[in-house]
């Protein structure tokens, strides 16, 4: 378990030379445990990548979060940043990534930002936006969704792939705080040249994007201390990023994933959250 004081910025990415074939998943967990160990379930039984690492930023959960995390991580699962505070997504994945930045080797070639209330519904979800950000020379891959406020289609960040050597650089925001933490990073990072590409992970299946999950735990418990109680108050009910179909799919991954890890606190959980085991069969009429 690690905990990691936040420095006056952030740890920039070094010059050494990253891992080819190195991803490294980085996620934000708030009062989620189930949704989150379903995600790392996800990335390890479902998704086909050889060398992946998973770093997770629990924000001070009261649910047992970081309990479960801190075995998963004994067990090789993960790596486990425990705040005691909820530092808030954006500043969380910053942390993350200093983390990955200051250890100076081992580094990976792209980062997979993802919500711990996404999962992974296809084998194949990495490999193909991988390849597609390669063939296209892309320094970010992501959904757009239209941004009514600012007039544009932008991307969120619940999926985004980035190549840190070109993002996670001087010149270019970091996560930051608030509702929206890609939001100034992909708007500099367009600024300094970089090219963003479009890559449809919820819309063609390769995640299920539950959302609104951690904004439900604030409006049930209603959490006043929260920042975002009064958001949370019409906006907890999830959205599956209205895409058809995709409450029914998310619905039986979760029965899958509670068949084959049991109860949370039991050695099984642990096993499926960091065992690479395919246990999802993909049929004909989920192959697109």
């Amino acid at each position: 378990m690690h905990a990691l004081s936040m420095p006056e910025g952030p740890a920039r990415w070094p010059d050494g030379p990253v891992l080819p074939g190195r991803v490294a998943v980085i996620t934000v967990s708030y009062n989620t445990r189930e949704l989150t160990a379903l995600l790392l379930w996800s990335l390890r039984r479902i998704l086909t990548w050889e060398s992946l690492e998973v770093v997770v930023v629990d924000n001070g959960s009261k649910d047992g979060s970081a309990s479960l995390l801190a075995r998963v991580e004994a067990a090789g699962g993960c790596r486990l940043i425990a705040n005691a505070g909820n530092a808030m997504h954006g500043p969380a994945l910053t942390q993350a990534m200093s983390f990955l930045a200051s250890r100076g080797t081992g580094l990976p070639r792209w980062v997979w930002v993802l919500d711990s209330d996404v999962v992974i519904s296809r084998p194949e979800a990495l490999q193909r936006a991988v390849e597609r950000a390669e063939q296209a020379g892309a320094a970010v891959v992501g959904e757009p969704w239209r941004d009514d406020e600012h007039d544009m289609d932008r991307f969120l960040a619940y999926s985004l792939l980035i190549d840190p050597v070109r993002v996670w650089r001087d010149g270019i925001e970091p996560f930051a705080d608030g509702g929206d933490p890609a939001f100034g990073l992909l708007q500099s990072a367009q600024a300094q040249g970089e090219t963003l590409l479009e890559f449809p992970f919820a819309r063609d299946g390769y995640v299920i994007h539950r959302g609104r999950s951690s904004l439900y735990t604030v409006w049930a418990a209603d959490d006043t201390t929260h920042p975002d109680h009064w958001w949370a108050r019409d906006h907890h009910e999830p959205h599956f990023a209205l895409v058809d179909g995709a409450p029914a799919r998310h619905a039986a991954l979760l029965r899958a994933f509670r068949a084959d890890a049991g109860p949370l606190d039991g050695p099984k959980a642990i096993e499926a959250t960091h065992s690479c085991v395919s246990v999802v069969p993909i049929s004909e009429s989920d192959e697109r």
